[in-house]
Order: C-alpha cells, then structure tokens, then sequence
C-alpha cells in the first residue's frame, strides 16, 4: 500500500504541480524503472528511485521509501529532467525490442 504525509501531499503539489495522492497510477507502467538509492537509504530507511509514465503523458521522477510496517511511503514527485526522460525511453525502446509491450 502507497502512503504519505497530508503535509508533504501539499508542499508537492505547490512545489511540483502534483497530489502525491494522484501520482499513483505511475506504479502501474509496465515499464516503471526503479533504483535503489544508496545515497538517501540508511539502516532505518531503503530509499528509491522509480522513473515511469503518469496517465500515457508525463514521466514522472518519484521518490519512495520502504516502511516497517511493509507500506510504501511516496516522498516526492517530479516532472522527469529530459536526462532521466532519456534512460526511461531507452529502456522502454530496449523492453519494446526484446518482444515487451
């Protein structure tokens, strides 16, 4: 289950244009890109990065941490930079060339 914060629902909204409480379509690409971020994770938190497709329009750059209690936290979300559009293309080009959707 996705969660967050009211606080940071609206502090994204005015900060990036999106409900954090909206974006969560995203989840649903078939070519949602995450990585792990071993730069913000710590021993009490694994952070990630997920890059993919908001409504067929929009890729989106979403920050999400794994809860102990097994829910998913959305921290942030953001318009993709053009670099991070670029690696989700590419990667959804290569799982288009490999027989995917």
């Amino acid at each position: 289950m996705f969660t967050w914060t009211a606080e940071k629902n609206l502090l994204n909204k005015e900060k990036h244009g999106f409900l954090l409480s909206d974006i969560v379509d995203v989840f649903d690409d078939p070519h949602l890109l995450e990585f792990y971020d071993a730069a913000h994770s710590s021993l009490d938190e694994d952070r990630y990065i997920n890059i993919g497709r908001f409504h067929d329009t929009v890729i989106l750059f979403v920050v999400t941490a794994d809860k102990a209690d097994g829910n998913t936290q959305i921290i942030t979300s953001r318009e993709a930079t053009p670099k991070e559009q670029e690696v989700y293309y590419e990667h959804y080009r290569k799982s288009a060339d490999s027989g995917g959707d």
